[in-house]
């Protein structure tokens, strides 16, 4: 399991989390970002989380950008 751990906000020090942006439910896939919940700063980039279920029954993630946001977010953009 990857680690999601977010670092405070670079600009004010508030809680950062994902915010989704948009999701498309045909293709099951969402856009979303890193926010501040408290200034409101927001990563420059959107990352896409797509899911789907293999011909097994399976869940699986063809494109899982959590990891480069949080790494990016942590970075401090």
């Amino acid at each position: 399991m990857m680690e999601l751990t977010l670092k405070s906000c670079p600009f004010c020090g508030g809680k950062a989390e994902f915010d989704t942006i948009s999701a498309r439910y045909k293709t099951h896939s969402f856009d979303f970002v890193i926010h501040c919940v408290k200034c409101g700063a927001t990563s420059p980039k959107t990352y896409r989380l797509v899911v789907k279920f293999n011909s097994e029954g399976l869940i699986e993630f063809p494109k899982d950008e959590r990891q480069a946001a949080v790494d990016d977010w942590n970075r401090r953009f």
